[in-house]
């Protein structure tokens, strides 16, 4: 038999019934009958055909009915099927060459018309040649009308089970050929070698590829290997295109629990909310150009945006370290996900009380993977192929795992310890009580660290330091250590490095900062004691305030004490150290509270102190920091009610807040308002306050729908217009936070024009206002970008295939 019929064989459909797939995608479509004598069914009929095409290919199965029942061809059903036939269809009204197999086949004694659709190249992309109209009959006396399916120059494709015009989303399938989308490949990579868990993958795929398995959860302790295994296990996915389940991965780190040498606190911050979940989807959606037009025409939210996302593509969602469950949004989100939606969790705990498939990750086995990783991890420290590990400590591997039972960090730290030259029996001393997990991580950490430079340590230090994970960039890290960039960069971050201590991350300033995983951060936090840790934290702490001079987010935080409203010498020395409690906070939360407290106890008129107590606590680390830092700015206000500051923070915290809280958006935002509103009549040209409400209106005219309310919508944008216009700083001499608030202002100035006006003139003008002083911010840019590529896409509409022709006229694509 030829290779090519092979694909329409009786033994070929009799296994695609057989895999008793119950719902059509993608490569497979099913419908209950051929019949392509209307022009109705002719225009369906090749709209699905060049869909296919322009896609994966695929096929057709006609004889099986909406509930995926192989029936077989009714009467219903053209008795005589021509290829000829389908081929004059085809040439009427496709523009370019269509590949297809048929057959009939016998099953059941039941007939079934099959069709198979080659895929066009990569470099190819069908388009219509003409309409697609036919002339629908209406009933009783009303006249009837012409349908349109498709106009001469339109491009389709296939989207799960639908064949829809093609949109931004299926020109950047399409110019990958249809490989995975994902974010893995630019994921720091905290391992140099992977070893063994043959076993664990396996399982992994089996529960991955099942149909009743939506959400599987990898736990086991920390550093037990659970971010290395399941990054290796997507990074084979994506290597292994042909057998592909998923077009989208998507990779979330989330954010860890609150520690502390005394252990972990009960109370702590949401490792990963509703809200921080969506708006990385969200981050992806929008770095890989995946928004449909409709998504900009709408103006929907993001989690309208990647709801919908997620319930039209196969995606497979990687949650990495989700500590804690206590979000009932999120719950929600992951208790109703889509079907089409696969979820991998990684935690140290199971997260339990919703169904989910569990693997509990151990240690290496001990017979042939803790052995060869040994093996493994030794060569790269000494890095000689000989001799091995095991030929000089074979009788010492077996007490080995007894201790750290396989855990793939302590295996590491040891090889790097015995490398460097500590005898074997002292590193099985050093661990002989390392039974609990505390004594395991002591272990882990304190013979390598112990064997570091000072720069190295320093820098462990220092990494250690803030509360939440950040990655610090060279220039960072010259500042804080007093060394210099040849110090660090030749030296201490590449040997951090290689025993895994420090990974890196392309920043969007395009630069590359440098983190340490939690597990060296706590221990770091807890035993490192440096000669020069004062110098160190004094370094930190001048660092954090020069950074909350450029930083957006503290843009409030500038010239605060001349702000405070201190009425004698007491208040303004306590407005003082109140401004040291807040730059404490990023490193060291416990005790900025514990001062600001204090302070607060001497001075309890002074509202000053709770305005910043409401900002260390709305940056904090429990889950109702939303609620601890509104009773501290109303604190503030009932104290002063003329005390601008507090206003201000009141009206952008309710904002912030709306994320997430679809029901009560509207109310919060309106409580935003009115707190902006009271700002405003205190200082009518403060330009944070117009800023506040001038995002607030943009965000009202956002939800008022176009088409019912199409007047409203303006009004409301015009009205944000009026603020936006009073909240840019116009001096000749700029700071850098004023040219980081105009570039934010323009920014959102030119969104509203664009969605809520529908001006992507005057858009364009307002970015090209923003990039005066700020040429390099990369919103306004990619913005600009947009907005002109939309201005000369006007003529899209008129004739698409003249638009795709001029803006593919570069690349090697051939539009037919």
């Amino acid at each position: 038999m030829n290779e090519h019929f092979k694909m329409v064989s009786e033994e070929q459909v009799l296994k695609i019934k057989d895999y008793k797939i119950n719902s059509e995608f993608t490569e497979l479509d099913y419908k209950e009958v051929f019949s392509i004598k209307e022009n109705k069914d002719k225009i369906e009929f090749v709209k699905d055909i060049l869909a296919f095409a322009n896609s994966k290919g695929g096929y057709i199965i006609y004889g099986v009915n909406n509930d995926s029942n192989w029936v077989g061809l009714d009467e219903r059903s053209d008795e005589k099927i021509d290829d000829a036939d389908l081929s004059n269809i085809f040439d009427n009204f496709i523009d370019g060459e269509i590949n297809i197999l048929t057959n009939t086949v016998e099953i059941d004694s039941n007939f079934f018309f099959i069709i198979y659709i080659h895929p066009t190249t990569k470099n190819e992309i069908l388009s219509f040649k003409k309409d697609g109209q036919y002339v629908k009959k209406n009933w009783g006396n009303k006249p009837d009308k012409n349908i349109t399916v498709f106009r001469k120059g339109d491009v389709y494709c296939r989207r799960g089970s639908r064949s829809i015009k093609a949109d931004s989303l299926f020109y950047k399938q399409k110019s990958i050929n249809f490989g995975i989308i994902e974010n893995i490949s630019t994921q720091p990579i905290l391992y140099n070698e992977f070893i063994g868990r043959k076993e664990y993958l396996t399982d992994l795929d089996n529960k991955l590829n099942h149909s009743y398995n939506r959400i599987i959860q990898i736990d086991g302790i920390g550093g037990i290997g659970k971010t290395t295994f399941v990054h290796h296990y997507a990074s084979n996915l994506i290597k292994d295109q042909e057998n592909r389940t998923f077009d989208f991965i998507i990779w979330v780190s989330s954010k860890r629990n609150k520690y502390t040498p005394n252990g972990i606190k009960d109370l702590s911050e949401f490792i990963a909310n509703y809200k921080e979940l969506i708006l990385e989807i969200y981050d992806f959606i929008q770095k890989n150009n995946l928004l449909d037009d409709n998504d900009l025409e709408e103006s929907l939210e993001p989690d309208e945006i990647v709801i919908d996302f997620l319930s039209k593509n196969k995606v497979l969602l990687i949650i990495d370290n989700l500590e804690t469950l206590n979000d009932s949004e999120l719950i929600a989100f992951l208790e109703n996900s889509p079907p089409t939606l696969k979820i991998i969790l990684t935690t140290r705990e199971t997260l339990g009380d919703f169904y989910l498939t569990r693997i509990n990750l151990h240690g290496f086995e001990k017979e042939n993977e803790f052995p060869e990783f040994l093996n493994s991890q030794y060569k790269i420290f000494t890095g000689k192929d000989k001799p091995e590990f095991i030929q000089l400590y074979k009788d010492n591997v077996e007490e080995l795992y007894n201790y750290t039972k396989g855990m793939p960090l302590a295996g590491q730290l040891i090889c790097h310890q015995i490398a460097h030259g500590t005898p074997i029996q002292n590193v099985i001393n050093n661990i002989k009580n390392g039974k609990s997990y505390e004594n395991i991580l002591s272990f882990c950490f304190k013979g390598s660290i112990d064997k570091l430079s000072e720069i190295e340590k320093t820098l462990l230090y220092i990494f250690s330091l803030p509360e939440k994970e950040e990655f610090l960039n060279l220039d960072d890290l010259v500042y804080i250590s007093d060394y210099t960039a040849d110090q660090i960069g030749i030296t201490g971050i590449p040997n951090l490095t290689k025993m895994s201590l420090c990974y890196q991350k392309l920043e969007s300033t395009a630069t590359i900062g440098y983190s340490i995983p939690f597990l060296a951060k706590l221990y770091s936090k807890q035993y490192l004691n440096l000669d020069n840790e004062s110098v160190i934290l004094s370094n930190y702490e001048k660092f954090l305030l020069e950074k909350n001079k450029f930083n957006s987010k503290d843009i409030t935080i500038l010239n605060l004490v001349h702000r405070s409203k201190a009425k004698n010498l007491v208040q303004k020395v306590a407005a003082q150290e109140a401004l040291k409690a807040l730059t404490l906070a990023n490193y060291d939360y416990d005790s900025a509270i514990e001062n600001i407290n204090e302070l607060i106890e001497n001075n309890k008129s002074f509202a000053f102190l709770y305005l910043i107590k409401g900002k260390i606590e709305e940056n904090g680390i429990y889950s109702d920091s939303y609620e601890r830092a509104k009773k501290e700015f109303k604190m503030a206000t009932e104290l002063d009610n003329s005390f601008l500051e507090a206003y201000i923070e009141l009206g952008y915290l309710e904002f912030k807040s709306r994320f997430g809280k679809r029901k009560n958006a509207k109310e919060i935002v309106n409580n935003s308002i009115n707190y902006f509103l009271k700002a405003y009549a205190l200082d009518s040209k403060d330009q944070r306050v117009c800023l506040g409400l001038a995002q607030a209106y943009t965000y009202k005219a956002t939800k008022t729908n176009f088409t019912s309310n199409k007047q409203g919508r303006i009004d409301l944008a015009k009205k944000a217009n009026e603020y936006f216009e009073k909240s840019y700083h116009l001096d000749e001499e700029l700071t850098s936070s004023q040219i980081h608030s105009n570039s934010m202002a323009a920014f959102n100035n030119a969104i509203n024009y664009r969605n809520n006006i529908r001006d992507n003139e005057k858009a364009l003008e307002i970015c090209e206002f923003g990039l005066k002083n700020d040429p390099k911010n990369y919103k306004l840019l990619d913005l600009k970008n947009e907005l002109i590529e939309k201005i000369r896409g006007n003529e899209f509409s008129k004739n698409p295939k003249q638009y795709i022709e001029e803006n593919l006229k570069n690349t090697s694509w051939k539009i037919k």
